[in-house]
């Protein structure tokens, strides 16, 4: 396969993918091509990377690359692929980040090959997972290859597009959800203190849900078993695990509801717009 490798939309997803494999020596400057709404931001990135192939419009990046990530917002997606679709033939391929943008609306506009996959913030740090899952045109080794690729960054879990939407609230979500839990959890114990500060505490927290991560991880233990491992019955920590477990339930549910729905309303927005934009072609 071609060296060439295509990237259209530069925000934070799109430049933060291209940064850290950049930075690591995977991708060569003078291979990647580049093409952004704003042209600011392709200047902005080629003066960092100077020999990066900066394109006037997202149809030369198409011309030139068989190989094209696509990272823009969603209800963007279908006006893109149709300015592209000229340039696309059966050996293009196409890797879209999107969670909500369904397989039966892009075949109305391309039937090629795509992969839909999700990264999240945590790659910027090289951790967390890359959500990826491939329709049928995808080749064993295009599959080879992304995966290769973004799991210099991150894990990569396979997954089947109905899953893609419940998986996003785990990973894409989760350092927001975390942080929301956490920030509560600070508020909280500020109200309570004598001589800490809310950024001592914050800080402490911190520290102590890292050393919780490395301990799931490098440890292999299971969330069940770490509450059995610091809750003793009739302790301390034991009191407080009683009222999270009897209220965080309720909460998790409303807003995996609230969340779940609002994919699925931007999904037939976007097929809604993919809709008329094919009719009226």
């Amino acid at each position: 396969m071609t060296k060439k490798l295509g990237l259209i939309g530069l925000g934070n997803m799109g430049s933060m993918i291209l940064e850290q494999l950049l930075q690591i020596g995977i991708l060569k400057e003078e291979d990647l091509y580049i093409a952004n709404r704003s042209r600011g931001k392709s200047d902005s990135f080629a003066a960092k990377y100077p020999s990066v192939n900066v394109c006037d419009s997202n149809r030369e990046v198409a011309q030139d690359c068989q190989k094209i990530i696509i990272c823009v917002e969603p209800v963007n997606v279908p006006a893109l692929l149709l300015e592209i679709k000229p340039f696309l033939n059966e050996d293009s391929y196409l890797m879209i980040s999107t969670a909500t943008v369904a397989y039966k609306d892009l075949h109305k506009i391309f039937r090629g090959k795509i992969t839909k996959f999700m990264p999240t913030l945590n790659s910027s740090v090289r951790g967390g997972i890359t959500l990826v899952c491939h329709n049928e045109h995808v080749t064993d080794t295009e599959k080879t290859f992304f995966e290769n690729l973004m799991s210099n960054i991150s894990e990569v879990k396979t997954i089947k597009e109905e899953d893609m939407n419940l998986c996003h609230n785990l990973t894409g979500s989760l350092p927001a959800i975390i942080s929301e839990i956490m920030l509560e959890l600070v508020r909280a114990a500020s109200n309570h203190s004598i001589n800490m500060t809310s950024e001592e505490i914050e800080h402490m927290t911190m520290v102590s849900l890292a050393g919780a991560s490395k301990l799931f991880i490098e440890k292999n233990m299971k969330f069940e078993d770490t509450i059995n491992r610091v809750s003793t019955k009739g302790g301390i920590t034991y009191e407080g695990i009683k009222i999270y477990e009897k209220n965080l339930p309720a909460i998790f549910e409303e807003a995996f509801d609230t969340t779940i729905k609002k994919y699925d309303d931007i999904t037939n927005k976007v097929s809604c717009i993919i809709d008329e934009a094919v009719n009226n072609k």
